[in-house]
Formats: C-alpha cells, structure tokens, sequence
C-alpha cells in the first residue's frame, strides 16, 4: 500500500509540475489564475514530503527535507502576493521566470526519476539528468528566489521592519546554506555517477 501510494503521489507531482511548465511554455511564462493553480498544487503537494520522511517511508532526513520545503512554500507564498508587475529583474529576466525554469525541470526530473525507482526501473539518462541539472538549474532557483524575495521588499519598501527583517534574515540564510546543500548534492553526484 505504501509503494502505491508513493507511486501514485510521484505520478501525480510529475504530471502537475509538468502542467505547469509546458503552461509557461505555451502562454510566454504569463503567471495568470490557471499557472497560479497549478503552481499552488504542484509546490503545495511537497508539504507532503517532509511527513513522508518524519514517517520514513523515504529515506531523506525530515529536518533537511522541513527546511527545504519551508522556503518553497514561503517563496510560493510571496509569488501570490505580488502583482505581475512587481518583479525585479536581472539580466532582463524576473526571479519568477527563473524559479518557473528551474522548480519545473527539476522536479519534472526528479518526480519521474523515484516514480521509476519505485518500479525498479533506472534510465541512464534520466538518472545522469537527475544529478547534473542541479549544477546549473540550483544556483537559477536560488538566483529566482533571491530576487523574487526582494522584488516585495522592493514593492512594500525598504523600510526597517518586522517583516523586512525576517525578509533580510531569509536572504542572509539563503548564503548560508547555499553552499552546504550544493556540496552535498556534488557529493550525492559523484557517488552516482561515479564522477572523478
């Protein structure tokens, strides 16, 4: 019942995140009432992470699995704050288009990889996706979600407040943990991919 329920939850993730890019695809990545939707479940289901691991019907740790999922829902939370106009940009993009690139291919990669897993079934080039995209789709996300934190710091000003100030201490975490969360998924690639 348990690899059924995993199947079935894994399935129905990769079908929601891969709604929700090819949607970006189609519609120029326009954050409207149905990508919204879509967003809200697809990011929303991974609350559901954090207690399969505190059960351990996965083997990831619950804390990390908490503290990851955490600043998924509260950029998420933000993203239905802000108004489509509101978006600070960087190099000509929005933090929104950079999380919408890179939370969809990495979770479209990563849902279908354990739905396999559950089956006992590896596809080389699925498992060599699932390892190697982080190094350039990880470092987007969190470039996203920086900007996408002070795109409502910009919105409701620079003030020194409550909210601006766990705001800034979010930020301040993001460096923090950045760099241990990115060496151990290097980690977890090598011992993979056996990458020398």
């Amino acid at each position: 019942m348990k690899k059924n329920y995993l199947l079935a939850y894994n399935l129905i993730a990769f079908l929601g995140w891969l709604a929700f890019l090819v949607y970006g695809l189609v519609t120029g990545f326009q954050l409207d009432s149905t990508a919204l939707l879509l967003l809200n479940i697809s990011q929303g289901m991974a609350i559901l992470e954090v207690l399969h691991a505190q059960i351990r019907w996965v083997s990831s740790p619950p804390l990390t699995t908490a503290l990851q999922v955490g600043s998924r829902i509260f950029i998420l939370f933000l993203i239905n704050l802000l108004p489509s106009d509101a978006y600070l940009e960087l190099l000509g993009i929005t933090g929104l288009h950079m999380v919408w690139i890179a939370w969809g291919l990495t979770e479209i990669v990563r849902y279908s990889f354990y739905f396999l897993g559950l089956l006992g079934k590896e596809i080389n080039g699925l498992t060599f996706l699932r390892y190697s995209l982080f190094l350039a789709l990880y470092p987007l996300g969190v470039t996203g979600e920086i900007l996408i934190l002070f795109s409502y710091i910009n919105l409701n000003g620079w003030d020194i407040s409550l909210i601006n100030g766990v705001l800034f201490i979010i930020f301040i975490a993001y460096f923090l943990f950045f760099p241990k969360m990115y060496g151990h998924m290097l980690r977890q690639r090598r011992k993979k991919l056996v990458v020398q």
